[in-house]
């Protein structure tokens, strides 16, 4: 799939930080992040797309320095976040989310562009059983760009 704002290695970021943020195997529901990664990723790039030039290469370059600095940090391994087990990364994020340091602050920048793009997806809303106050008409076919 080709993504207007994400390249290839930033599409690998984000699926291991979604898989971090949002394992697969939950309370409520079987699926993760990276179970519908490609449909919720074009949402991200959707998401990105609307930044302005700078906030997006922002959000790109802390993708990309999460990546290679906090599993040296937080898992004292020299392994770039990518290639981490979904297992590896939850422990990840728990303990970056846990260490009170801008971490914390990082991961909510990262939610922003993680949840909603998941969360909104039909599949999700349903296994969740969450139900639209508001729903869009069934002839709804989004948003025109």
């Amino acid at each position: 799939m080709t993504y207007k704002i994400l390249s290839n290695k930033d599409v690998k970021i984000f699926e291991a930080l979604g898989s971090g943020i949002i394992p697969g195997g939950g309370q409520h529901f079987e699926m993760g992040a990276r179970d519908l990664s490609e449909k919720w990723l074009p949402r991200t790039d959707y998401l990105l797309s609307r930044m302005n030039l700078l906030s997006r290469t922002g959000m790109r370059f802390l993708g990309k320095l999460i990546n290679i600095f906090w599993p040296m940090v937080y898992l004292r391994q020299f392994s770039q976040m990518i290639h981490l087990p979904e297992d590896e990364l939850v422990i990840l994020f728990h303990r970056a989310e846990s260490s009170g340091t801008l971490s914390s602050a990082l991961i909510l920048l990262l939610k922003v562009l993680i949840c909603p793009p998941f969360y909104g997806l039909k599949e999700v809303k349903e296994s969740i059983d969450y139900k639209e106050k508001f729903p869009n008409p069934k002839n709804f076919e989004g948003i025109k760009a």
